[in-house]
């Protein structure tokens, strides 16, 4: 019985080892984002040199969200992480305050850019029950020119990050997504 039990243990242990190896195996790079637009913005520029993953699911307000245990799991075994802005995503600042900032590369997609004063009018869109209102508004994807802004921080960071991929990055630059932002702008 002893000998079952270590010889269950031993395949368990090489099935976790791995799996947690294939994750490099691809060569591609793991980048966890925050909310839709951060996640297909970050996934038009990486391409295929990375498995990007989306934390916020459909339904879900990104200003209230509170990341599960697993979900910082998922984001400290990252190779980037990429976010809008605390402003945005106002449970950022803690998370990072808990992560390895040599192992997972952090991405504020906003970069230094300046944001625009929250207005009155920003109470009437509907986060919930009880509404919120933006010192500053971050909602910047909602301005093409803004976006394009977004991206090119995204692709220049990762660059920076990753020089060996920037010649990909800075190639998805000229793919749909920034053609028609572009257009719209």
């Amino acid at each position: 019985m002893k000998k079952l039990g270590l010889l269950l243990a031993s395949l368990v242990t090489v099935f976790l080892v791995a799996c947690s190896n294939q994750k490099q195996a691809d060569g591609k790079l793991n980048i966890v984002t925050t909310f839709y637009p951060v996640y297909e913005f970050t996934k038009q520029v990486a391409g295929d040199t990375a498995n990007v993953e989306l934390l916020i699911g459909a339904g879900t307000e990104p200003h209230d969200y509170e990341p599960s245990p697993k979900a910082v799991a998922k984001i400290q075994d990252a190779d980037a992480f990429v976010y809008e802005n605390e402003n945005m995503e106002t449970w950022v600042p803690k998370l990072l305050d808990s992560l390895d900032e040599k192992k997972v590369k952090t991405i504020k997609a906003t970069g230094d850019m300046l944001l625009l004063p929250g207005s009155e009018e920003e109470e009437a869109h509907d986060h919930g029950e009880e509404g919120h209102h933006h010192e500053y508004d971050p909602h910047v994807w909602l301005s093409p020119v803004r976006a394009i802004k977004l991206v090119e921080h995204i692709r220049d960071s990762l660059s920076a990050d990753y020089p060996d991929k920037k010649a990909t990055f800075r190639a998805k630059m000229q793919l749909p997504i920034s053609r028609k932002l572009q257009a719209l702008g």
